[in-house]
């Protein structure tokens, strides 16, 4: 199992998907989040995939590294398929959408990895247990965080329900933990 986030001393390396194609899932992201009332004036999680992490002291390192492997993808698609909802229960909670693993998506982030763990500064080491998901809600940033009852309720309810997106990704980002979108992204790579 991969280990979870140092939240203090990790940054994400994180893609974004066409925001237009992801409609249903916003939907259901401000549904409950409005109906729990989970965050600051709408303030939900941006919906993305992480793709790696690594410590914050290798930024300027991590950031050649990317611009390395974006090159290699900006005249082809990253192409994302989703085809359901799942609940991760562990310390935290968290309903994500299951993301599949496409050749493109594990293309990049293979070589992305690659890249980073040759360096030494990937802070996954067991990269083949790695999950792609898109969080819809979790209980990290949450001003109010949703009981373990109501939580396992929403869950029966909705885990494994198909839910079938088609998208592409659109850039690479670096991401500091944190919902506040001034303090939020530190690099971004178009792809």
């Amino acid at each position: 199992m991969v280990k979870a986030a140092d939240l203090k001393e990790e940054l994400f390396i994180v893609l974004i998907p066409k925001k237009s194609d992801l409609v249903k899932a916003l939907n259901i992201q401000e549904a409950i989040s409005k109906h729990y009332d989970l965050y600051n004036e709408d303030d939900y999680p941006e919906l993305h995939i992480t793709l790696n992490r690594i410590n914050k002291k290798y930024i300027k390192e991590a950031k050649e590294i990317i611009e390395e492997v974006v090159q290699d993808y900006r005249k082809s698609s990253i192409e994302l398929e989703i085809n359901n909802l799942e609940c991760f229960c562990l310390s935290e909670k968290f309903l994500v959408l299951k993301v599949d693993k496409t050749d493109s998506l594990i293309s990049l982030s293979t070589q992305l990895h690659q890249k980073l763990a040759n360096k030494n500064l990937s802070t996954i080491s067991n990269y083949e247990e790695w999950s792609f998901h898109m969080s819809l809600i979790s209980n990290i940033f949450a001003k109010n965080p949703i009981p373990d009852q109501d939580f396992k309720k929403i869950c029966s309810i909705l885990d494994g329900i198909p839910q079938k997106i088609s998208t592409i990704g659109e850039r690479i980002e670096v991401w500091r933990p944190t919902l506040d979108k001034e303090k939020k992204v530190i690099a971004s790579f178009k792809l």
